[in-house]
């Protein structure tokens, strides 16, 4: 097992993972979470008429999925003590920094409809395309300068902006040549965006069957657009108004992307989301006209996501620096999936999740389920991890595509 999750840098889910920078205490409290998520997935599944989640399928506790949850855990271990653990000068600041944009997103409405925050970017115009290769597969490297900008007034614009690597936006494009076709649109999980993202999606294989143009856009502050790997940026972090602008220019950046595609003769964009890359998903699909929509193992309350993943030793500190509770809420609602309503026909909402997900957990995909009316779900026995890898995900995946008129096999 710690083989593969030593794999995991390759094939790009969490290339900057190292065991050795996990604390050891952090790795012993990854074996009493899994055993005790073996232990409640036990007992709900001899009480299935008691359970909490009604429409959510039980699954019994296997060794393999346990050890699949504890994969999860070793991950989350490493993500939360280099990640969520602010300073007490840093905790007083995010404080100021929220309630000064909470004054600013009443003023201007925002909260009140979020999608007032996600203007609409002008179009892409000569961006700059060049060949690559990685390993077999061939592919175009597209960049060009953002320029997204936050809205004035809102604290942390200026600071987000310093950030100069994370200005140039990069995708990676499968094209077919001739006619006009469907676009795929992937969006990676936390820690991707690399070229390597192009295997672990098995993007030339969607590409060559089912017929379709593929396009994977780079997230802010991952791959290229980080200063350096070492750099920790405040993105997906404590530091909130770094979330909401990291989000907001996800948002803005892919569908400068999807305006790109569409001036390339694109006769239907999907979008597909991973993760971190679910939830910029479904938030796009509430200000995006698309054709179809996919996300797997989504979170889509980031304030969840804080409190959940803080590690069990500071818990208390950062209740105390009141970085937890309401105005944590509050601070993400203009870039929550659960604030927008989808603009894509139901008929053509997909969500995946894993049964044994600890990282994002299936109660994150099952609450965006609920908000998309029930659209079409696959709950997979398997983790977060695994979801790229699990047979019954990619099948979901071609289906979703295929009903949806965006890929057709051996027709083109």
């Amino acid at each position: 097992m710690l083989d593969r999750l030593r794999r995991i840098r390759s094939e790009g889910e969490k290339s900057a993972l190292l065991l050795s920078d996990i604390p050891m205490g952090a790795m012993l409290r990854s074996v009493p979470r899994s055993v005790g998520f073996g232990v409640r997935s036990y007992v709900r599944s001899l009480r299935a008429e008691r359970r909490n989640y009604p429409d959510m399928p039980t699954v019994f506790p296997t060794p393999g999925l346990v050890s699949a949850a504890f994969l999860d855990e070793l991950v989350v271990a490493f993500m939360s003590t280099s990640r969520l653990s602010p300073g007490p000068e840093d905790a007083l600041r995010i404080r100021e920094e929220v309630a000064e944009a909470l004054g600013k997103f009443r003023a201007e409405t925002y909260l009140d409809d979020p999608a007032l925050f996600h203007p609409e970017p002008p179009p892409l115009t000569d961006p700059v395309i060049r060949g690559k290769l990685y390993g077999t597969i061939s592919y175009e490297q597209l960049a060009f300068d953002s320029g997204y900008v936050p809205w004035p007034g809102i604290p942390g614009a200026t600071r987000w902006q310093s950030a100069g690597a994370n200005q140039r936006v990069w995708a990676y494009v499968l094209r077919h040549p001739g006619k006009p076709r469907p676009w795929v649109v992937n969006l990676h999980g936390f820690g991707m965006g690399r070229p390597s993202d192009l295997a672990a999606f098995r993007s030339q294989r969607m590409h060559r069957e089912l017929g379709v143009n593929v396009m994977h856009v780079v997230l802010p502050m991952h791959g290229p657009r980080k200063a350096s790997r070492t750099q920790d940026a405040p993105f997906i972090s404590f530091d909130y108004l770094g979330n909401v602008h990291g989000l907001g220019q996800a948002v803005w950046d892919t569908r400068r992307c999807i305006d790109w595609a569409r001036s390339q003769g694109a006769t239907k964009v999907a979008v597909h989301g991973l993760s971190l890359g679910a939830y910029v998903a479904a938030l796009l699909a509430g200000v995006e006209d698309l054709d179809c929509v996919i996300v797997g193992v989504p979170s889509v309350d980031m304030a969840w996501v804080m409190s959940h993943h803080v590690p069990d030793d500071i818990k208390r500190e950062v209740q105390a620096a009141g970085l937890l509770g309401t105005e944590a809420e509050t601070i993400h609602h203009v870039v929550s999936p659960l604030a927008v309503t989808p603009r894509v026909p139901l008929e053509r909402r997909f969500v995946y999740a894993g049964l044994a997900d600890r990282m994002a957990t299936p109660q994150q995909a099952y609450r965006l389920w609920k908000h998309w009316e029930e659209p079409s779900v696959c709950w997979y026995r398997g983790s977060h991890i695994g979801a790229m890898w699990n047979r019954q995900t990619r099948r979901f995946i071609d289906d979703a595509l295929t009903s949806s008129g965006i890929g057709r096999r051996n027709t083109w």
